[in-house]
């Protein structure tokens, strides 16, 4: 059974490990053709839009998210690979989802940072909560 990706959903948090995992990801859409689809969630400010901080907050938040997004774009121009950044506010694990049930994702790739069982535990876990949760097929790439 041959497999086609057409949209390859890669979440990013701008880290120095995340790269292993966008490589991986660019190197599928290269192979296949698909589109990548670069997502970066980000938390909601806890400033309410009148404050007199919003400004500065909203500056910060597209400084994050450009950063974020600079390495994924930089790989895809050398790889003549066509991408699509998308960034939304919210929880992560539940977000990417919804971003890829919505461009219909043929795979999702994101990275694990290999924490310990407790910590694991008591923060959750990003990429196994996509795994546990999504619809379509997650390529999980251990990042350590």
């Amino acid at each position: 059974m041959e497999t086609t990706y057409k949209n390859i959903v890669i979440a990013t948090d701008g880290t120095e490990y995340i790269k292993k995992a966008i490589d991986a990801g660019l190197e599928i859409a290269e192979l296949t053709g698909a589109i990548v689809h670069a997502i970066y969630v980000t938390d909601s400010p806890s400033v309410s839009p009148t404050s007199s901080e919003w400004e500065m907050v909203e500056k910060n938040i597209k400084k994050e998210i450009d950063e974020a997004m600079k390495y994924i774009r930089e790989e895809s121009i050398k790889r003549n690979i066509t991408l699509k950044e998308v960034s939304v506010e919210g929880n992560p694990a539940p977000e990417i989802i919804n971003y890829s049930n919505v461009i219909n994702a043929d795979l999702i790739v994101v990275g694990a940072t290999g924490k310990k069982t407790l910590e694991r535990i008591v923060l959750g876990s990003v990429s196994e909560k996509i795994v546990r949760n999504a619809k379509t097929k997650v390529l999980v790439v251990k990042l350590k």
